[in-house]
């Protein structure tokens, strides 16, 4: 049970550099939705006005 301040500093260390990959994927994942529900809704206007 020696290695728990070293594995702690591991823990922090992981946690740091993986948020901005993190975020950056969070913002893809919204344009991307958002692309998704604009074109549906694009095609269910069009279906409407026909």
């Amino acid at each position: 049970m020696t290695n728990t301040p070293l594995q702690n500093e591991e823990t922090k260390t992981q946690t740091t550099e993986e948020a901005p990959y993190l975020k950056g994927t969070f913002i893809a994942v919204l344009i991307v939705g958002a692309c998704l529900v604009a074109t549906w809704l694009g095609v269910w206007g069009l279906f409407l006005n026909r």
